[in-house]
């Protein structure tokens, strides 16, 4: 048996990728048992595969909440502010200020797809 997505990654409060993790995971376990017979192995690789991501997006998603939650007033009220003000400028100046944050926007700029099909496994289209 092999858990993919929220039931298998437990990836945090509501902003950790979870969409993206599944979607991956999916796509990652699909592939590796499309590269061997051997069940066991393959699991074991889709593991591997996926548990670095796992790990960053549990540290995005409790870094994401602290800043997201603060816990005094002069926070509260700075949030709130923040958020005003940047729903409040135009578009074309909004973007480029987006484009200065260097990790990306989200969790799932920074996740890596592996290529199975150059990888030997055995890819058919439906």
């Amino acid at each position: 048996m092999a858990l993919v997505g929220d039931a298998g990654y437990c990836p945090g409060p509501a902003i950790g990728g979870s969409t993206s993790l599944a979607v991956l995971g999916a796509y990652v376990l699909a592939g590796e048992l499309a590269r061997t017979d051997d069940h066991v192995a393959a699991f074991a690789r889709y593991e591997d595969e996926m548990r670095g991501l796992v790990h960053a997006s549990r540290e995005f998603a409790l870094g994401a909440a602290k800043a997201l939650v603060p816990s005094t007033r002069a926070g509260v009220w700075a949030l709130t502010r923040g958020a005003q003000f940047f729903t409040s400028l135009p578009l074309w100046l909004l973007r480029p200020l987006v484009k200065l944050n260097s990790k990306g926007m989200r969790l799932h700029d920074s996740m890596r797809v592996p290529d199975y099909e150059r990888q030997g496994a055995e890819v058919s289209a439906p």
